[in-house]
């Protein structure tokens, strides 16, 4: 499969924001080869088979992007071991995850974590002649980053949990996806 992962609770607010931000990211910078970028989302305790949050696709729609035909899903740890990214909401999903399937430490990383870990690189520091392959490659450079940066707070890893919240909680949970994002894809 390979491609990104997009991981919160129940798969119906944040990660499936994410997923949708990014896909759209993806086309805006490179087109129709964006199209080789597998980009999805999970839950890691659901339930599936839920539409997205009205909420959160209201905040997509605000953006511009649509939400049709978004249903949730549950985390399939298969999925996430051929992932390239295990991108999570959060510090608490990443750690399940790792736990459940240790080898899963080389690719997973909460989205703002992630963002803050490009800071910094050039394009052509990540390998790779075309966008996926770049991602690809992407945990492997960014990886060898731990442990060199100085570390943010713990709490500035994590995504805002909208839930059950306004508006405004769910546009700054997209604000803050969106902005790791546009870090990220900045790389590739």
């Amino acid at each position: 499969m390979g491609g990104v992962l997009h991981v919160c609770t129940g798969n119906q607010a944040r990660s499936p924001i994410a997923e949708r931000l990014m896909e759209a990211s993806l086309w805006d910078r490179f087109g129709e080869i964006a199209d080789s970028i597998f980009v999805t989302s999970a839950g890691t305790q659901g339930p599936a088979d839920r539409p997205i949050q009205p909420l959160a696709a209201a905040e997509l729609k605000r953006r511009g992007i649509s939400s049709d035909g978004f249903v949730s899903q549950l985390l399939d740890l298969k999925a996430a071991e051929r992932a390239h990214l295990v991108l999570t909401a959060t510090r608490q999903q990443r750690d399940e995850i790792v736990a459940q399937l240790p080898s899963a430490l080389r690719h997973t990383f909460t989205l703002r974590e992630l963002a803050w870990l490009v800071g910094g690189l050039r394009p052509d520091e990540v390998p790779g002649r075309y966008p996926v392959e770049r991602l690809a490659n992407l945990a492997r450079v960014t990886r060898r980053r731990r442990g060199y940066l100085q570390p943010l707070a713990p709490e500035q890893y994590d995504v805002a949990d909208p839930m059950g919240g306004t508006r405004q909680d769910y546009r700054i949970a997209a604000a803050q996806i969106e902005e790791a994002t546009e870090a990220i894809l900045g790389v590739l």
